[in-house]
């Protein structure tokens, strides 16, 4: 079972040591929070540049422009939201409720729901009895696809009971005001870019990308522990994507036997915890992109495992750790093996 995130204290280092300048001056919570924050700086600029440049809608332009924008909005939606409530990226509050704002927009996914569900609930009982999201059932064949459609549904509908229940808690009060503002600002947001921008672009390149999310959201949940649920031992109830690029996009993200394991850590510190993935089975460590282009390993038997894989990257870790290079020597925030 994993354990529930606390909030990290924006108080919580050293009076005595140096406060650092992207601390000081930007809020950041830790320099490497500029990474994150880059995605959502593209998702704005490439949709803005879709929605009013004239040659946003030649196809040449349009089709890589469409992929990219699902891309940001799918790393926007699970990847930037979901660290950021785990640990906020700045340390100021009304900074970090603007990232929840501008993370909401391109999926409708609040930081309520995320908090709600993926840390107060899936956290907690880790895909087992009594996780809203638990793909139990669900493993293969049409009960898959059927989850991945609806688990937008899921947790929202979650989300709503939850928080507008007669007897909700003080924090869970707070976190319907949250909800209902931030559902509030970015429909209306939405609604006036939709105007502003025209029907026909607004469906190229805001609702194409938003409907993929919905469904690769799903996907990814699923994914990430459904093809794990024949193994006994806690390490390998996750599926973990270990390839280098893809964690560099997603920030370290694709170990996700780490993440359960230390859900409070900062990303750039799960490189110093991939100790843990040597009690990981080989078959849940596999090096494709956990997005629908892998969706078709559905219909092989065990598709969705790779030992021989997991395997080799084992051996790897085992000869990086040794010699001290689990980090990548260009970018030493990141895991590279």
């Amino acid at each position: 079972m994993s354990t529930v995130t606390p909030r990290p204290s924006p108080r919580s280092s050293s009076p005595s040591a140096p406060i650092p300048f992207s601390r000081r001056v930007f809020k950041l919570e830790h320099p490497a929070n500029l990474g994150p924050l880059l995605h959502v700086v593209a998702w704005v600029g490439l949709l803005a540049f879709g929605l009013f440049a004239p040659i946003a809608t030649t196809w040449y332009v349009a089709v890589p422009l469409i992929v990219t924008l699902t891309l940001l909005n799918f790393s926007l939606t699970i990847g930037v939201l979901h660290m950021h409530t785990h640990r906020p990226l700045f340390v100021s509050k009304r900074l970090n409720r603007v990232v929840d704002l501008f993370c909401c927009m391109p999926a409708l996914l609040t930081a309520a729901e995320m908090r709600e569900v993926h840390i107060l609930n899936h956290h907690r009982y880790n895909d087992g009895p009594g996780d809203v999201t638990s793909t139990e059932g669900r493993e293969r064949g049409l009960g898959a696809i059927w989850y991945w459609i609806r688990y937008g549904t899921i947790v929202k509908r979650h989300t709503i009971r939850t928080i507008f229940a007669a007897d909700a808690t003080a924090k869970q009060r707070i976190r319907r005001h949250q909800f209902v503002f931030d559902l509030t600002i970015v429909l209306a947001l939405v609604a006036l870019t939709w105007y502003a921008a025209g029907g026909a672009r607004f469906a190229l390149f805001y609702w194409i990308p938003f409907a993929v999310t919905q469904v690769n959201s799903g996907y990814f949940a699923w994914l990430t522990h459904a093809p794990a649920r024949g193994f006994e031992d806690d390490p390998s109830k996750s599926l973990n994507t270990a390839g280098n690029w893809l964690n560099f996009f997603i920030f370290n993200q694709g170990y996700h036997s780490v993440h359960h394991r230390y859900p409070g850590i900062h990303w750039s510190q799960i490189p110093d915890k991939l100790d843990f993935m040597r009690q990981v089975e080989p078959g849940v460590i596999v090096p494709y992109w956990m997005t629908l282009n892998s969706a078709w390993r559905l219909v092989v038997p065990d598709g969705f495992l790779d030992v021989p894989y997991g395997q080799r990257w084992k051996a790897k870790l085992d000869k990086r750790m040794e010699e001290g290079r689990v980090r990548s020597r260009l970018l030493p925030w990141f895991a590279w093996i």
